[in-house]
């Protein structure tokens, strides 16, 4: 007899198997409508707080077969014919509990699988001041927040919520400390039938800057400047200048705004704030000035970063079509020295290290703004044989100058083809002569030739050519025009000479 039933038993779950593989490839088409129900059905399984909904289909399968169960909206669900379960308000494991416990009760060894198939989609109802009251499909695992955002207008309440569900009861939550204070509480999942209410905002105010969050709020009852700054705001960040605080206190009328300023020692007594005032906390980075840096540098150099964003530094190494301006914050003891050593990435090949100089504003109307040298190359790599060159200490608002250097040399005068000559260490005149197609002899008497530097300080012939030098060849030939008048002057001279001669002679007789 107990091998009979064993017998039984054994052919009974070979039966359900086969039922369940048979009803597998039936919802595979039929019930699962799409793949976002299959997900939607997964994540509910996944979790402990999905509530069962009408419009729910669930498949169950234990030995007598394979049935769908579908919940309505009396919540009265039929499992089988095996009775009725009251479905309300369970979440979706204490229904499959309830579920497995009917079925054992009466098949002990049913082999039994009960799962969601399609969880239920509904509509939920928004009004309030929003853009347009409107019914919102929805289904049991959505958050309030996900559905009312972009219903939101200019004067909508972004942080308080009320929930009427359809037997009128309200519920008011939050958003704020759902979002923020991670209180989930305050941000429901949705029934049938709820009606969402959009209030309108009561206070709200801005706050920017040198604090560690940020953004816009409403403020409760009660809650100030002081709330604002180290309740919403989380408080100063390291670099706040908290004796510059600027509030721009809204007045509704012309001129909109009209700015105050506070120090932290104003803080002690509370501030009220109205809606639409913004707050500003500056960073000392921005207050304590900048120095600019202008000429040889790299247009591409990002001073924040200390890097070339788009091209390699020293790309540059003849004369740009634009000058370059950097924007480099001031800080107290400054100098020229650590400013190149910090930002050594924005110096041009170009860059004429040697005559720098620093533009410096007069502060008072009696002063004169000064224009102060400084050899940047000695102070950088000092040698033996440098003369000790003193470093600069900035002041806000200095400008550095880094001049060029032009790599050509400039020919002119009696020379065949005069122009501007690429500049090549360690040539001598006669090679940028030869370069300029050599001397118009024609025009050019003895090879006399006049050397200058940059700043037109003259130099032999026997000196490097540096770059920017010019050399001219000199127009003394008497084809030129100059014998004639010299000759004219000569005669002149004689004949005055001459003359005075002859006058004083006549006296004498």
């Amino acid at each position: 007899m107990k091998k009979l039933i064993k017998k039984l038993t054994i052919a009974l779950l070979a039966c359900s198997f086969i039922s369940l593989s048979a009803y597998a490839d039936t919802t595979s088409s039929d019930s699962y409508t799409s793949s976002d129900d299959v997900k939607k059905a997964q994540v509910a399984m996944a979790t402990n707080e999905y509530i069962v909904t009408a419009g729910d289909i669930y498949t169950l399968a234990f030995a007598s077969g394979s049935f769908s169960i579908s919940v309505d909206s009396t919540y009265k669900v039929r499992i089988a014919n095996l009775g009725f379960i009251n479905a309300q308000g369970l979440t979706l494991q204490e229904f499959k509990s309830r579920v497995e416990a009917l079925v054992i009760s009466n098949y002990p060894s049913g082999g039994i699988q009960f799962f969601l198939t399609n969880p239920a989609s509904f509509h939920v109802f928004i009004k309030g001041e929003i853009s347009k009251a409107d019914t919102i499909s929805t289904w049991a695992l959505e958050h309030v927040s996900s559905l009312v955002s972009s219903y939101y207008t200019d004067y909508s309440s972004k942080r308080f919520v009320t929930v009427i569900s359809a037997d009128g009861t309200e519920k008011h939550y939050d958003l704020y400390k759902a979002m923020y204070d991670g209180d989930f509480a305050q941000d429901p999942y949705l029934r049938p039938g709820d009606t969402i209410v959009i209030p309108k905002l009561d206070r709200k105010v801005t706050i920017e800057g040198s604090v560690i969050r940020s953004g816009e709020y409403e403020l409760l009852p009660g809650e100030e400047l002081n709330s604002l700054i180290f309740d919403y705001a989380k408080g100063f960040s390291p670099f706040a200048d908290k004796d510059n605080i600027l509030i721009d206190c809204f007045t509704g009328a012309s001129p909109l705004y009209q700015s105050v300023y506070i120090k932290e020692t104003d803080l002690h007594s509370d501030r009220p704030l109205a809606c639409y005032d913004k707050v500003y906390i500056p960073s000392k980075s921005n207050t304590q000035g900048v120095i600019y840096v202008e000429g040889a540098v790299n247009s591409y150099y990002n001073v924040s970063t200390k890097s070339v964003s788009s091209e390699l530094p020293g790309s540059v190494t003849t004369s740009p079509s634009s000058i370059a301006r950097l924007k480099v914050p001031f800080s107290t003891g400054k100098t020229c020295k650590k400013l190149f050593l910090e930002h050594s990435g924005m110096l041009l090949n170009s860059a004429n290290l040697s005559e720098v100089y620093v533009w410096r504003k007069a502060k008072n109307s009696g002063e004169k703004d000064q224009k102060i040298f400084i050899n940047m190359h000695s102070v950088l790599y000092p040698t033996g044989n440098d003369d000790v060159v003193e470093d600069v200490a900035l002041e806000p608002e200095d400008t550095i100058v880094i001049p060029y250097t032009q790599y050509y040399v400039n020919v002119t005068g009696a020379v065949a083809a005069p122009g501007k000559y690429p500049y090549q260490p360690g040539r001598d005149w006669n090679y940028y002569i030869g370069l300029a197609s050599g001397l118009d002899y024609d025009q050019n008497l003895f090879n006399i030739v006049k050397i200058t530097d940059k700043n037109g300080k003259r130099l032999n012939k026997k000196s490097a050519i540096p770059p920017e030098a010019t050399i001219y060849a000199s127009r003394n030939s008497p084809r030129n025009g100059w014998l004639v008048p010299l000759l004219i002057t000569i005669m002149s001279f004689i004949t005055t000479c001459l003359t005075f001669y002859t006058t004083v002679k006549g006296f004498q007789f």
